[in-house]
């Protein structure tokens, strides 16, 4: 009883620092309504049929303090071609908005700006999709959103602030986001969960018991197949999971600190400690002191949205991990990332030098043709015979894996966008040599001390 009276008083005081007060709810309010209302009468002086709602976290009242995402949705009748609603779509979001930058999710959208009456800007999402009669029929990913909305709206009143605190526990633990760069937990999942638990706590208490394959089905009608650590079905589309971002250590880690929090709640689970940027100085101790070797490829982060990009530089690490350990080397650790517009793979090695001979094994000796085969090969090099079968001792090509990388790295898989930018060119840098630029030390204190 203590406990959840423990656990109970620290989640108030968290809600109370995270929750919106009614000020900030009215000025985020107020921008909506007047984007919404701009878009409209322009729709209308442009003799374009198309209305505007909100969607997202402030229209059902779940969004953190100081986070306000405004998510704004164009709806276009579902007859009008996807080539209409690109271009009047994107026309009409540009033409209300002075400050904006195009981007692309499944088709192009508008980031704006605008400010409320004190003058502080606001952030905005105008989004073109189709209005459909119903989720069956989606004509584009996005066109689900609204069906979404509708759905959350409903049945969301009263659990709004259990809500905040599962998205401030996520963000809090480093899983919060369905962005490729993170692979944790979308607003909407946050929402779903709540749903189907109720409460922050129970969610906690479940999550601590989840084995992989966890399913939740809220409606009891998906059809989804799919294997994944999580399933979350969709209850406006019983094919989808809603929880298919979430990787297997994002998976993990909410159990993880789900047990953490329940054994010795604290309200330092809801607010991570901020670390310490780490030095040149410093990550070449931690170097020393591990007796590995690091080498970084840099190169122009490609000019693409990160959830384009990060497939494809994992897709990259993948291919030049296999490159490296076919060669002889061991790779302890990798990972990417992107700082300040510069893209990286970095490799942690346990074996970055070897000798010059290498050992190349052939056919068994009671294999006819294949053994003529090898001796005609080989023949100028001193063949034995060990467990059955020939071998032969060769030269290597590559003895350091820092050589290797500058010669071979563009005969791996690396992606369209990466191979491009690869293309017009790259460093190979190890240990010392790598620059600690901007985001650099706060990359090496996550990798080292998180």
């Amino acid at each position: 009883m203590k406990e959840k009276e423990e656990i109970k008083k620290i989640c108030e005081k968290v809600i109370a620092r995270i929750r919106p007060d009614e000020a900030e709810r009215n000025k985020v309010k107020a921008v909506t309504d007047f984007i919404i209302a701009k878009i409209n009468k322009k729709a209308s002086e442009m003799g374009i049929e198309a209305h505007a709602i909100s969607v997202g976290s402030t229209a059902r009242n779940t969004w953190v303090s100081g986070e306000a995402d405004i998510d704004i949705f164009i709806m276009f009748p579902e007859e009008v071609s996807e080539e209409y609603l690109k271009e009047e779509g994107l026309a009409l979001a540009k033409s209300i908005a002075d400050k904006y930058e195009e981007r692309y999710a499944s088709h192009p959208y508008i980031h704006a700006y605008f400010y409320d009456s004190e003058g502080k800007e606001h952030e905005a999402d105008l989004v073109p999709c189709f209005s459909v009669k119903n989720a069956s029929g989606l004509k584009s990913a996005v066109d689900r959103t609204p069906f979404h909305n509708e759905y959350i709206v409903k049945r969301m009143p009263g659990l709004e602030d259990e809500v905040l605190l599962l998205k401030q526990f996520l963000k809090s633990a480093g899983i919060y986001g369905s962005e490729q760069r993170r692979k944790g937990f979308s607003g909407y999942l946050c929402e779903l969960l709540i749903l189907r638990y109720f409460s922050f706590v129970e969610l906690l208490k479940n999550a601590s018991r989840w084995k992989y394959g966890e399913k939740i089905d809220i409606e009891g009608r998906g059809r989804y197949k799919g294997k994944d650590p999580l399933i979350v079905i969709d209850p406006v589309d019983p094919n989808r999971n809603v929880a298919a971002a979430v990787s297997l250590d994002s998976f993990c880690r909410l159990i993880d600190v789900a047990r953490d929090f329940l054994a010795c709640p604290a309200e330092s689970f809801f607010y991570p400690a901020k670390k310490k940027e780490m030095s040149k100085a410093e990550f070449v101790k931690f170097v020393k002191e591990r007796g590995t070797e690091f080498v970084m490829v840099l190169f122009e982060a490609p000019d693409v949205v990160e959830d384009i990009l990060f497939p494809q530089l994992r897709k990259a690490e993948a291919s030049v991990t296999s490159m490296i350990e076919r060669h002889g080397f061991r790779v302890y650790r990798s990972e990417v990332s992107v700082e300040a517009e510069k893209a990286f793979l970095i490799f942690e090695l346990l074996v970055w030098n070897l000798p010059q001979v290498k050992k190349h094994i052939g056919p068994p000796v009671t294999s006819k043709y294949h053994s003529e085969q090898f001796k005609s090969k080989y023949k100028s090099f001193s063949l034995r015979i060990e467990d059955g079968r020939y071998v032969v001792e060769v030269k290597r090509k590559y003895t350091d894996v820092v050589e290797l990388l500058k010669n071979e790295l563009r005969s791996c898989s690396l992606g369209k966008h990466v191979s491009e930018s690869i293309d017009r060119g790259y460093d190979v840098l190890r240990n010392e040599e790598i620059m600690f630029s901007e985001g650099i030390g706060s990359f090496f204190s996550d990798y080292f001390l998180n």
